[in-house]
């Protein structure tokens, strides 16, 4: 008598699940691969000087499958940068000083290439294939990797994540490797760049932030906001993403560790409309208020804006999310609040240590997504109890923080300390440039209206009636 579910002697569920995993170790296959294409890219080569460079912008040796394909395009990449010239006979001796020239199939091999296809005209043709062939073995041998490693059993699966995914990322972005340009195309686009900027004078080059004496933020750029508590420095990061979202239409992200997404919504309907932020709480709008909170509505709707409220946020998750936000809706700025608030990978003797390494994760990944990361952060009690002016040195838990950041903006709002707030007019508040790896230090000039959450320019502001 069989025993039934559940008796002793059953294979439990995960048991029958592993048994019914394919083992594909048993069943080898051969890699996708095209002798015929990569014959015709050696022999379009040997044809043409013009295919030996486009066969170097496009593959490497790995990129063929056959082995004696590897060692000849090796040897006719070296010909072409020694001699600007590659021929058959010149292939055949550089093969014989390698001693690959048996491995290589000999002479009459060599030959077989050159005969292969009796012009160069379809190398790009053939260049294309093998490319996509080598893709396709290399995106095989990376989930072979992974799969090895996460049967071993031997890393977190934190980590085992975070390396799969950047190593399946590589192989797309090797998808769009190799591609060149010839100067004539960088100078038109310079020039046309140029010309724009003539027309519109003033305009800042990188992502624009909204301030007209702040330069915009470039690509790769760590940009770090700091100020005390209660200095607005949440405000300040909300309205340069209502400026990049809402005026340029460009797609954000919203990393927020400290506010809920309704809360942030919320703050963002107030900037976008100048409403009371006590009388929207409230529930108290005037009419006209509502009016134009229901006419926003729809220009808001579709936005691109994307926000993650995680309270506890990891350097690996920020980079996983950031990583498909990138490659899914194409965003151009990553809005961190706040840098304290995350928490690292791994356990530290100290706070500072891992303050340190959540800054060098950030710069990593501006650097990794090239899009610029604006990162909040906190400064020490320093600035209260000494009633004075921000410096670099007092940003708080960490000194890396300074040096991974390319851009350091110190909020200063130099009434909170000697009076009460005026919340419709506003009070002046300061922008001070500590460090900027591409550009001047100073000073940007700014008023703060606490009740609509917003900052100005100070002579925007001068001309703008509060309320309005």
């Amino acid at each position: 008598m069989s025993d039934g579910p559940g008796r002793r002697g059953a294979p439990m569920p995960e048991a029958r699940m592993m048994s019914e995993m394919p083992d594909v170790s048993s069943a080898p296959r051969t890699p996708p691969h095209d002798v015929q294409a990569e014959m015709g890219v050696l022999g379009s080569m040997l044809l043409s000087e013009e295919a030996i460079h486009l066969a170097r912008e496009r593959l490497a040796e790995e990129s063929f499958y056959k082995l004696a394909h590897q060692d000849v395009f090796s040897a006719l990449v070296h010909l072409s940068e020694e001699n600007n010239a590659a021929d058959l006979i010149l292939l055949r001796d550089e093969l014989t000083k390698r001693n690959k020239l048996e491995k290589a199939g000999g002479q009459a091999y060599l030959l077989e290439l050159m005969e292969a296809v009796p012009t160069s005209a379809n190398a790009e043709y053939y260049i294309e294939i093998v490319r996509q062939h080598a893709l396709r073995r290399q995106l095989i041998q990376t989930a072979a990797d992974i799969q090895k490693r996460a049967y071993e059993n031997s890393q977190e699966v934190d980590d085992l994540l975070d390396e799969a995914e950047g190593h399946i990322l590589a192989v797309r972005d090797a998808k769009d490797t190799g591609q060149t340009r010839e100067i004539n195309q960088v100078l038109q686009h310079i020039v046309a760049r140029l010309e724009e900027l003539h027309q519109r004078p003033g305009q800042l080059t990188g992502l624009p932030s909204g301030y007209y004496d702040l330069d915009g933020f470039e690509p790769g750029e760590l940009v770090v906001v700091a100020a005390r508590p209660s200095m607005g420095k949440t405000s300040l990061a909300l309205n340069i993403l209502h400026h990049v979202t809402t005026v340029q239409r460009r797609p954000a992200a919203l990393f927020s560790l400290e506010m809920p997404a309704e809360q942030i919504v919320s703050n963002f309907l107030c900037v976008h409309n100048r409403l009371d932020t006590h009388e929207f709480r409230r529930g108290t709008l005037q009419p006209k208020d509502w009016s134009a909170l229901e006419a926003s509505l729809d220009d808001l709707v579709g936005l691109p804006l994307y926000i993650d409220d995680s309270p506890t946020l990891r350097v690996l998750d920020l980079r996983a999310r950031a990583r498909r936000l990138v490659h899914r809706e194409q965003i151009e700025l990553v809005v961190v609040d706040y840098l304290q608030l995350m928490s690292s990978n791994k356990m530290h003797e100290s706070r500072a240590a891992e303050v340190a390494e959540i800054s060098q994760g950030l710069k990593a990944l501006a650097r990794e997504l090239n899009v610029p990361v604006l990162a909040v952060a906190q400064l020490s009690r320093r600035v209260e109890q000494e009633q004075r002016r921000p410096r670099l040195s007092d940003l708080r838990e960490s000194g890396a923080i300074e040096q991974d950041a390319d851009l350091v903006l110190l909020l200063h709002r130099p009434q909170e300390f000697s009076e009460e707030p005026d919340e419709v007019a506003g009070n002046e508040a300061d922008l001070i440039l500590a460090k900027q790896r591409n550009g001047p230090t100073g000073v940007v000039r700014l008023v703060f209206q606490r009740r609509y959450l917003r900052f100005e320019s100070r002579a925007t502001a001068a001309t703008t009636t509060p309320g309005a």
